[in-house]
């Protein structure tokens, strides 16, 4: 006959036990969440306008207001929004947008005017942006210990410099009609972009695009470099005039800018995930691939006369992917033997249930979640009855047998976030998260019911308090359980708020 509880405990109300807001949706309720939109909405119009536009000087005005408004909005978001996580970075952001501001202004007088010199006051007012945006770059990443990230970064850096100094530093050097400073400040882009390029790729293994506002700004740092390097080339080429395209991802990246500093997700303090996380495939394939482009340049840029340098790029080549196959071999082998040592140091070897190990970690964070959302949790306690006796009577085999379909038929009745833990020898512990109590009561009758072989088992069923320790929780829980035993096991109790006031019904 199955036992039920008596009565609810007292714990949350209805509305407490809804789950609140999370971190980003409380962040969606401020004002300003829907500020970002706004203003990477507004910057995208005026970047469309401009593009559509005939060049001219309402073109050119049109610009210099898109990037001042660049400018000011992440100033303001530096000023005014409280708790931005690393505001000199986003202090820097908004002094080198100004100074491309300025620049811009100085451009387009000098083109009312009709004057066009080269280098111009503008040229060391957009070089100097480059310094800013790499120290801003540093600075969100500085809590990350990053000597493998930064490592990797220079892999594809070098690699991008070599591909560089072909495509667009060596046509300058090799142009007699250039100056000296001229020379100076042409190659000055691109040496710039390629500083940047190894801070930003640092970051990007450093996995700091789990952040949105992180991500937003990256994704400018792409736009801006790809708009430089399209800028070098039409130059070079002589394809490149204003008002085109190429002028547009410029005012993506400052859309996406400001986007970044408004974001709600602009006050979250990284974790640094690259001391921990595993050497993937993906950063395997974009390191290899780095370091095959020289070799494949000197492959293809060789003429017939330099046969021995074509014959060892191809070797390099081959050699390299060779290395690569064998590193993609041992990596899986790896990785398989972690996943495996992470299962067995959380897993009891006997059930397969989490262990107590297990049970401690994710008991502290669903005990956070709980205080955090006011959503309601609960843990059990369950302890076979007379288990000594099974074992005495029908031998230590047929006791782990039992344990063993016992954990089986629980499993199939948790949910998946559910956690069950043996806690030792015949004691486990069930953590119910989001789950009344009215809800926790009907979870563990079912379990009680599918003890296998004829058993049966005391249990206690405590709901977690707000500004309750984990020893308390599991202490009340565990006096519930000793309650149980004492009035004649095979029945549950249901703990109170206080250890000592407890109800059972059998």
């Amino acid at each position: 006959m199955p036992h039920e509880f008596a009565e609810k405990a007292p714990g949350a109300s209805e509305a407490e036990q809804r789950e609140a807001p999370t971190f980003f949706a409380q962040e969606a309720s401020g004002w300003h969440n829907r500020v970002w939109l706004l203003l990477f909405g507004v910057e995208i119009a005026l970047a469309v306008l401009y593009i559509f536009l005939p060049y001219g000087r309402l073109a050119g005005a049109l610009y210099i207001i898109a990037t001042v408004l660049a400018a000011g909005s992440v100033f303001f978001a530096v000023r005014f929004r409280r708790q931005l996580f690393s505001p000199l970075a986003w202090g820097l952001i908004a002094g080198a947008l100004a100074l491309a501001a300025t620049g811009h202004g100085i451009w387009y007088w000098l083109d009312l005017h009709g004057l066009e010199p080269f280098p111009s006051l503008a040229d060391f007012f957009y070089l100097a942006v480059y310094p800013l945006f790499g120290v801003a770059l540093w600075q969100i990443g500085r809590h990350g210990r990053d000597y493998e990230a930064l490592g990797d970064a220079l892999i594809v850096g070098i690699s991008a410099a070599v591909l560089a100094w072909a495509l667009l530093i060596a046509p300058y050097s090799y142009d007699p009609k250039l100056t000296s400073m001229q020379l100076l400040v042409s190659a000055g882009y691109p040496v710039a972009d390629l500083i940047l390029l190894p801070l930003i790729l640092r970051l990007v293994f450093l996995q700091r695009t789990r952040i949105p506002a992180h991500f937003l700004l990256l994704m400018g740092m792409f736009a801006y470099l790809l708009a430089d390097i399209l800028y070098a080339l039409g130059n070079s080429k002589g394809w490149y005039a204003p008002g085109s395209l190429v002028d547009g991802l410029w005012l993506l990246a400052y859309a996406l800018f400001m986007a970044a500093a408004w974001h709600p997700s602009a006050r979250v303090e990284p974790r640094s995930y690259n001391c921990d996380a595993e050497f993937s495939m993906r950063r395997l394939y974009v390191l290899g691939t780095a370091s095959v482009l020289v070799p494949m340049m000197m492959l293809f840029a060789s003429g017939p006369e330099m046969e021995i340098v074509r014959v060892a790029a191809i070797g390099s080549i081959l050699l390299f992917l060779l290395v690569m196959w064998r590193m993609a071999g041992l990596l899986q082998r790896t990785h398989h033997q972690a996943q495996t040592l992470e299962t067995l140091a959380s897993t009891d070897p006997l059930t397969g249930a989490a262990n107590r190990r297990y049970l401690e970690q994710q008991l502290a964070v669903e005990m956070a979640r709980a205080e955090r959302n006011l959503s309601s949790l609960g843990l059990a306690f369950l302890d076979l009855d007379y288990f000594k006796r099974y074992n005495d009577t029908y031998g230590h085999s047929a006791g782990d047998v039992l344990l063993q379909k016992l954990v089986a038929g629980w499993e199939e009745i948790l949910r998946t976030q559910d956690v069950l833990a043996r806690f030792g020898g015949e004691e486990f512990v069930v953590l119910l998260p989001d789950t009344t109590t009215t809800q926790c009561q009907a979870v563990l009758e079912r379990l009680r019911n599918k003890v296998p072989f004829g058993q049966t088992c005391s249990a206690g069923l405590a709901i977690f308090q707000p500004g309750e320790t984990a020893d308390a929780l599991i202490g009340r829980a565990d006096d519930a359980v000793y309650s149980a035993k004492h009035r004649g096991r095979d029945r549950a109790v249901l703990a109170e708020m206080s250890r000592e006031s407890q109800s059972v019904i059998e």
